[in-house]
Order: structure tokens, then C-alpha cells, then sequence
């Protein structure tokens, strides 16, 4: 619920901010722009709201450390030819195999 409270004061300063830019270039005070306090103050609490409540109340953190396989970085990524492995190459290795033969160097 407070979530929506904050992304509400984003979007209503959001809108507030661009009322006041359409008021200044009326009067023609475009050239002495600045963010006025109160939408400014809207701003930091909507931002607030969001990122207490939305991030680190929801608890959804994962350990980011733990792999579900057992493998090091090294031995996952571990190519003994220099072909990307899905490449264009896997697909089209078949049908160059049929009309030329194995070109595979390990083979």
C-alpha cells in the first residue's frame, strides 16, 4: 500500500512540476526556473517510499555466491576450440558436413 503512495507522489509531482514550467513560460519567467520546495520535498519522500517499501521490505534477496552446480567459472566456460556455442556454426555444420565432409578440426 505504501508503495503505491509513493509512485502516486512521483507521478503528482511529476505533474505539478510540469504545471509550474507551463506557468513560468506564461508569465515569462521561463529563464528563472527552479524546482520549488514543496514538489521537491514530493519528489524525495515518493522516492523514499518506493525504495524502503519496494526493495528492502519485499525480502526478496538471493544469494548471488551460490551456483546451482558445483562447477568453478573456468570449468562452465571451458571451450577446447575457439567455436562460440551457439553459434551459426551448430546449425549450419549439418548440412556443410553432408555436402563436404567433416571439417571439424577435432574430428
Amino acid at each position: 500500500m505504501l508503495k503505491v503512495i509513493g509512485f502516486l507522489l512521483l507521478i503528482h509531482s511529476a505533474i505539478s512540476l510540469i504545471r509550474y514550467r507551463k506557468h513560468l513560460i506564461y508569465k515569462d519567467m521561463a529563464d528563472q526556473y527552479h524546482i520549488p520546495l514543496d514538489i521537491l520535498l514530493e519528489i524525495i519522500v515518493g522516492f523514499a517510499l518506493n525504495m524502503f517499501f519496494g526493495v528492502i521490505l519485499d525480502k526478496k534477496f538471493t544469494n548471488i555466491h551460490l551456483f546451482p552446480h558445483k562447477k568453478t567459472y573456468d570449468q562452465a566456460f571451458q571451450r577446447p576450440n575457439f567455436r562460440q556455442p551457439g553459434g551459426r556454426g551448430g546449425v549450419l555444420q549439418s548440412v556443410v558436413r553432408d555436402k563436404i565432409g567433416n571439417f571439424d578440426i577435432n574430428n
